[in-house]
């Protein structure tokens, strides 16, 4: 299927309307079965070296699920949704000509996201839903950092630091958290000391395989910046050892070795060019 015609599809599956009457704050279990699912799938869509084939076996899955989110409430599929979308922004943007669709795509989703979040400020929300808000918009942000740093960055900060304070045992907040402070200039607010304390503990917490593995690949690139050569190799076995043979984790060890600096560098240059 060409790449127009799959992003038409997903819109026509997933798109949910701002009009659309929103009731529920908490996500059932269901839901959060579906979440963790595509969050262990997120491993074997890191481990292909082909975009292309980590968008087919996306869109397997997105068939395969397709009668349980049909079930789920317009709040449900809006968070699975944002989940799908971060997958869809990862392997889209290796692929030419893409960055136009995904724009059009991760924009509406965010400020559909905005809009329930703030019509929903005095409520407890659900921390995947937060989460989730958070980090569709922090790859829409990856596109058009200028234009969304002032609209949407202390925005996402403060969703993943809802998450993290409600839930510490939430991994991927950690995660996620650790990385706005990591990437944020210290002038706005960023910090590698915070960033560090936060990657640390989305590790100690991590109880999954994919959580693991993600804490594990960016605990190994804090122990290359600072040539801890001992945690460097660690945390690279660990990662190793849960996904054998994964492209994501030989293309930052290639990062490593040819270019002598860490993903986090390697992406800060990247985003400068």
């Amino acid at each position: 299927m060409k790449l127009k015609k799959k992003m038409l599809l997903l819109l026509s599956i997933f798109f949910i309307s701002a009009a659309g009457a929103f009731a529920d704050v908490n996500l059932s279990t269901k839901t959060k079965d579906m979440l963790e699912d595509l969050m262990t799938l997120k491993i074997k869509l890191k481990a292909e070296e082909n975009a292309r084939t980590s968008l087919s076996i996306l869109d397997n899955w997105i068939a395969s699920t397709k009668k349980d989110f049909d079930s789920l409430t317009e709040t449900e599929q809006m968070v699975v949704t944002n989940m799908i979308d971060c997958e869809l922004y990862t392997y889209q943007i290796r692929l030419p000509d893409t960055k136009k669709s995904l724009d059009k795509l991760l924009s509406a989703q965010c400020k559909l996201n905005k809009k329930y979040i703030e019509a929903h400020k005095n409520e407890k929300l659900d921390t995947w839903l937060l989460l989730s808000a958070g980090a569709v918009t922090s790859c829409y942000m990856a596109l058009e950092p200028l234009k969304t740093a002032f609209t949407y960055g202390y925005w996402v900060r403060d969703l993943f630091a809802e998450v993290v304070e409600r839930d510490p045992g939430f991994s991927h907040a950690q995660l996620n958290l650790a990385q706005w402070y990591y990437y944020c200039p210290g002038i706005l607010g960023g910090s590698k000391k915070k960033a560090k304390e936060l990657f640390k503990k989305s590790f100690e917490v991590a109880k999954t395989d994919h959580d693991r593995f993600e804490s594990a690949v960016l605990m190994s690139q804090l122990a290359f910046d600072e040539k801890d050569n001992a945690n460097y190799d660690k945390y690279i076995a660990i990662a190793e050892a849960i996904s054998p043979n994964n492209f994501y984790l030989h293309d930052i060890l290639n990062i490593n070795k040819t270019k002598k600096e860490s993903v986090f560098k390697y992406h800060g240059h990247k985003a400068d060019e």
